[in-house]
């Protein structure tokens, strides 16, 4: 049985400051090979594409091309508790979850269109924190990379829908993969393991 992979990568986009962009695998871990090649489909579902810069022992340098997304915005303020247990109550209704299901209606018809799209992976959040009034809030964009075949021509998310198709711009990716279902706690830890490896680069 395979388990679950999660990629937590320090990213910088054309144009723009640095964010953190969370990859989720749900369909296990890639095929070991003697050298590194980008992945085309994982579990018989298309992968984002990518090329690799650098390999290392403990991250890798990704160029992912500018491609469209459908995407779902939530924020989460910091007196919000977050609840970690799969398939309870609970976290059926946190925030993340909504976005997911939102995502996967669109592409199983809830469109202008009524196309429907097959899943792709990775599931990626873009997160970025900002200060307010309230305190600190994050904003999390979830996003669906749109199949290959539906790129030039993308179906309308319907107008009471908060699904939206945005092109992400081309980036540059410092990523570092392990294994597991991730919680929050997890994200951080290898965060900051990531940020620790990647010290001393003039790039970054």
């Amino acid at each position: 049985m395979h388990r679950a992979t999660s990629i937590v990568t320090l990213s910088h986009w054309t144009g723009t400051l640095q964010s953190r962009m969370v990859f989720s695998w749900m369909f296990g871990a890639s095929e070991a090979t003697t050298e590194p090649t980008p992945e085309t489909q994982r579990g018989g579902y298309e992968c984002a594409p990518y090329t690799i810069l650098e390999n290392h022992p403990q991250y890798q340098v990704r160029n992912y091309p500018s491609r469209k997304w459908a995407t779902v915005l939530h924020e989460k303020h910091q007196h919000q508790a977050n609840n970690d247990m799969p398939m309870s109550k609970e976290w059926k209704q946190q925030p993340q979850n909504k976005s997911f299901m939102k995502l996967f209606g669109y592409i199983t018809g809830a469109n202008e269109t009524g196309s429907k799209m097959s899943m792709t992976v990775p599931v990626s959040t873009k997160v970025t924190t900002e200060e307010e009034d309230g305190g600190t809030v994050m904003k999390e964009e979830m996003g669906f990379y749109v199949p290959t075949e539906h790129q030039e021509t993308t179906p309308s998310p319907k107008a009471d829908q908060e699904v939206k198709v945005v092109t992400r711009p081309e980036m540059v990716a410092y990523v570092r993969e392990f294994g597991g279902f991730a919680k929050d706690k997890d994200w951080e830890e290898q965060k900051e393991q990531l940020k620790q490896d990647l010290e001393g680069r003039d790039d970054f």
